[in-house]
C-alpha cells in the first residue's frame, strides 16, 4: 500500500507542476500580447509627427519614417477587425514582437507582410472573409485599398509560394500550433 501511495503522490506532484507550467505560459502569453498592443498604440500615436529622412526613396523602395529607432513603411487598417497596425520596413524575429514587418516586395508589386500571431497583431487574420477590406497607408499618406481574395495554409518552408504569385498584398502569420503559416491573399482595388 505504501508503494502505491508514494507513486500516486509523485504523479500528483508531476501533474501539479505541469498545470503550474501551463498557467505560467498562458500568463506570459497574455502579458506579451498586452505589451505588443501597448507598443503598437505608442507607435501609431507617433506616426503623424514622425520625420521622413531627407532624400527620395529609390523606385524599388518605399518611403519610410523613423520612430523610436525603428523604420516604418506605413500602417495597415482592418475595418472588419477594428484593428490598425504600424508596419516596419524590414523584418526579423525581434521586430515582429513590436509590429508586423515587410517581408518582401513593395506597394508597386507583391507586398508581403509578416506579423506575429498576437491577438493584437495578426492573431485574428483567420476571421477575415473574402471581400473584406484591408487598407495600407504608406509613410507619405497615400492610401491603397485591397480586398481579401482567399486564405490558405502553407508550410513554414514554402517561401516561394509565400512570395510568388500575382497577389498585390499577402499577409501571413504562424498558426497556433506554429507548424504552418496562415496566409491571406489580397487584390488591390482600383477606384
Amino acid at each position: 500500500m505504501k508503494a502505491n501511495a508514494k507513486h500516486t503522490s509523485v504523479w500528483t506532484s508531476v501533474g501539479l507542476l505541469l498545470i503550474a507550467a501551463a498557467l505560467l505560459l498562458c500568463a506570459y502569453n497574455i502579458w506579451d500580447n498586452g505589451r505588443a498592443a501597448a507598443g503598437t498604440q505608442k507607435i501609431l500615436s507617433a506616426m503623424p509627427g514622425a520625420e521622413t529622412p531627407a532624400g527620395e526613396a529609390p523606385a524599388d523602395e518605399m518611403p519610410t519614417v523613423w520612430i523610436d529607432g525603428n523604420e516604418y513603411i506605413g500602417t495597415l487598417d482592418f475595418p472588419a477587425l477594428g484593428l490598425t497596425l504600424p508596419v516596419m520596413a524590414d523584418w526579423d524575429y525581434d521586430k515582429l514582437r513590436i509590429a508586423p514587418c515587410r517581408y518582401a516586395g513593395t506597394t508597386a508589386g507583391n507586398l508581403v507582410i509578416a506579423g506575429h500571431n498576437y491577438r493584437s497583431h495578426f492573431g485574428q487574420l483567420d476571421t477575415l472573409q473574402p471581400g473584406d477590406e484591408v487598407r495600407f497607408t504608406d509613410a507619405e499618406g497615400s492610401v491603397l485599398t485591397y480586398r481579401v481574395a482567399e486564405t490558405e495554409v502553407l508550410s513554414p518552408t514554402a517561401i516561394e509560394e509565400m512570395t510568388g504569385g500575382d497577389w498585390d498584398l499577402t499577409l501571413f502569420t504562424c498558426t497556433l500550433s506554429g507548424q504552418t503559416r496562415l496566409t491571406v491573399r489580397c487584390s488591390r482595388q482600383t477606384e
